[in-house]
């Protein structure tokens, strides 16, 4: 599922937010996922084929809205 097509904020730069300020989320998505800040661009984020990253994406935003580190308004 999408979490959201249009955004206010770059998704990269929400996803990248996440990842620099949760500890929790960057080491889950390390550890777990082993995938890491850098792996992530603006192509990957917005593929939910096989080999993309956009059900990743969407997990990391829905875990950064959880921990207050975006507000859903900050992504359209």
């Amino acid at each position: 599922m999408r979490l959201i097509d249009n955004f206010n904020m770059d998704k990269l730069e929400a996803v990248q937010r996440v990842l620099r300020f949760s500890e929790s989320v960057r080491n889950w998505c390390e550890k777990n996922e082993k995938v890491f800040f850098d792996d992530f661009d603006n192509e990957n984020i917005m593929n939910y084929d096989a080999g993309g990253y956009g059900e990743l994406a969407d997990r990391i935003l829905e875990k950064g809205i959880e921990e207050g580190f975006i507000d859903l308004e900050d992504l359209d």
